[in-house]
């Protein structure tokens, strides 16, 4: 596969402190000898004060923490960031990894791409003044006692709009998501199938298989609910047209390059739940409806595949809405497409501008992703599905052999990002639904967008990253 690790040796260089001007008094002498009781009883409600002071010192805002450890003290990391309200459960570090503070750690770009910087942290002001910082389980850390020395941390966002990705740390690395279950109550876990890198037009898309991220119970409602009666947006041939919703009288012509089924769920408890759960995987604080599309459910019969193409929609869709993240504008973010059944073949998921994973690279991956039929089977396939040789599922199906694809399994999903953690729309995250060979494939595709999406913006629609809650606007300061 094209790209080489994300981690490599690291530059060096030092966070040093700037020098403290301002002292805190946090006691006195309480009286000279032989002063009365009745005037040290003048001193309770003074203490009393000077306590609340140091209480806020250590669990007050940011702003007040970056003050009061104002220090080049290197023990004086046991210091806790105060959790902000509304914190998610598994979104930041909670327990000391070490006794002694930390004083370096190789720094990555959000997301990992691009060679490490070794830095020196003295103070806890020096971790402060990095911002938002992660570690490889997508957890904010919250102070110096909670990293070895020597980890790796990653930048968090730093303009609105943008925000927390992945990073791929390793071919094949499989971590647990703190804080995030499938509905049987499984942990979900990330991991990673391709080695993104910093040049835009060479590197790999970044892709993640999610393990357990639905309940086959889940799985069965949502294939249920697309037929269901009672559903306004049941069942219908799949259909293309403009950025306009479901809801809001977009282009219905159907696609000759998409043959597949559509509904789409907008109304039940779970697709909620589930959005929820996907905003958790992302480590996207704070849920917010109209960042994400309704979830498409997609039934794909014998023959019937999508082309390739991208989700996101190109910046000169409409002028009536910014579409370009890099400029303040909203645009699909991440997919999570889940697989609602089992395949026996095809259904892959293709990504055709991504090399075919090698054993050499990753032997199990490769084992569990499946192996190439030959020429003459699959030549038999595409006979036995009834696909034209020529058609572009005939082209669709050998790139899906050639090429990076994740055949699905029930229950389990993908992550891709179609943006780059700096905004640019990700061209390399082009991919397709193969054509199905025997049997029929059930999936749903999760959108998330980076801010407001179209037609939900409640102010500007030409600045929708200036919408964000606090919880989901970077830049966002250290320790929080």
């Amino acid at each position: 596969m094209a790209g080489g690790k994300n981690k490599g040796r690291g530059k060096s260089s030092s966070v040093t402190p700037k020098k403290s001007n301002k002292t805190m008094a946090v006691g006195s002498k309480a009286a000279k000898d032989g002063q009365s009781s009745s005037s040290i009883s003048y001193l309770v409600p003074i203490l009393v004060v000077i306590g609340a002071i140091l209480y806020k010192s250590q669990y007050g805002s940011s702003d007040e923490i970056a003050q009061s450890l104002n220090t080049t003290d290197p023990t004086a990391g046991h210091r806790k960031m105060k959790v902000p309200v509304g914190w998610q459960d598994g979104f930041y570090t909670i327990e000391d990894v070490v006794t002694v503070p930390s004083t370096h750690a190789t720094l990555y770009p959000n997301g990992g791409n691009g060679p490490g910087e070794t830095i020196t942290i003295e103070s806890d002001k020096d971790f402060l003044d990095l911002g938002r910082v992660y570690n490889d389980m997508g957890q904010i850390v919250q102070s110096r006692t909670h990293f070895k020395n020597g980890a790796s941390l990653y930048l968090g966002p730093t303009r609105a709009g943008t925000h927390f990705q992945w990073p791929a740390v390793a071919l094949g690395h499989r971590r647990p998501v703190s804080g995030v279950y499938g509905g049987d109550g499984k942990q979900v876990e990330l991991e990673t199938l391709t080695e993104p890198t910093e040049n835009a037009a060479s590197s790999e898309p970044r892709v993640f298989y999610v393990h357990n991220f639905l309940s086959a119970a889940e799985a069965d409602e949502f294939v249920k609910f697309s037929t269901a009666p009672e559903n306004p947006y049941k069942m219908a041939p799949s259909t293309g047209g403009t950025h306009k919703a479901w809801n809001q009288g977009g282009d219905g012509a159907v696609l000759t390059t998409r043959t597949s089924e559509n509904a789409f769920d907008i109304t039940t408890k779970q697709s909620f739940d589930v959005k929820k759960r996907a905003f958790r995987l992302l480590r996207m604080n704070g849920y917010q409806e109209n960042m994400a599309d309704g979830i498409q459910i997609l039934r794909y019969k014998v023959g019937q595949a999508y082309v390739a193409h991208h989700d996101y929609f190109p910046t000169h869709q409409s002028k009536d809405f910014n579409w370009d993240p890099l400029s303040g504008g909203s645009n699909r973010f991440a997919t999570i497409f889940l697989y609602l059944s089992d395949v026996s073949y095809g259904g892959q998921t293709v990504f055709p501008n991504c090399e075919k994973l090698s054993a050499e690279k990753s032997p199990e991956l490769v084992e569990r992703l499946g192996e190439s039929p030959s020429a003459s089977e699959l030549k038999e396939f595409v006979s036995n599905a009834g696909l034209m040789e020529g058609s572009w599922e005939d082209n669709l199906i050998h790139k899906c052999y050639e090429k990076f694809a994740v055949p699905p399994r029930r229950g389990d999903a993908i992550l891709f990002y179609s943006q780059r953690p700096d905004g640019l729309l990700d061209t390399n995250s082009l991919h397709g639904a193969c054509p199905i060979l025997n049997g029929t494939k059930w999936g749903a595709n999760l959108w998330v967008w980076n801010a407001c999406r179209y037609s939900q913006c409640s102010e500007d629609p030409m600045l929708p990253s200036e919408e964000l809650t606090p919880a989901l606007k970077a830049p966002f300061p250290g320790g929080s």
